[in-house]
């Protein structure tokens, strides 16, 4: 029990329902975003290729990451702050892809009806890959999270977690 009387939370992984529930909160931004640039009768900038160059150099890094984890948790090299950072950071990647690709989609379907115009074609493409990139993020979010879950034997003198618990 924690100081309020509750029983403390436990960490679970991201569901599908917040991931969902943070790609909609991206559209909705997106939304309201989009209606003040119509508002004041301008256009919105054109994404640059750095935003999902930056998106898929972290996605990479974090996919090389995960890669190592498995071993690293088997060979106990992994400390419980390292691995609790992990899971933080992966938690957030998640759901920042999920944003981003979430308020992408809007941005790119305010401009896919007009793709003749040279700008509009911009930021479609440049927002289509964003999108790409930023599902890519939120994939190997997802990837190091699924890393960082520790399975104990319940025959082990460990104690602590049951099998399946993030580390």
């Amino acid at each position: 029990m924690n100081h309020s009387g509750r029983p403390p939370r436990k960490l679970s992984l991201t569901t599908p329902r917040q991931v969902a529930l943070s790609a909609l909160s991206g559209a909705v931004f997106a939304g309201l975003i989009l209606a003040a640039f119509d508002l004041f009768a301008t256009f919105p900038p054109v994404v640059p290729w750095s935003v999902p160059a930056v998106l898929l150099v972290m996605a990479v890094g974090a996919w090389i990451y995960a890669r190592g984890m498995p071993d690293r948790l088997e060979n106990h090299t992994l400390s419980g702050l390292e691995a609790v950072r992990a899971l933080i950071v992966a938690k957030s990647m998640v759901m920042t892809g999920a944003v981003l690709a979430g308020g992408h989609a809007v941005y790119v379907g305010r401009f896919v009806g007009t793709l003749m115009a040279e700008q509009p074609a911009a930021r479609a493409l440049h927002g289509a890959g964003t999108i790409i990139a930023s599902l890519l993020l939120a994939l190997a979010g997802w990837t190091l999270e699924k890393a960082c879950i520790i399975s104990v034997d319940d025959d082990s003198d460990e104690g602590g977690m049951p099998a399946g618990d993030p580390a």
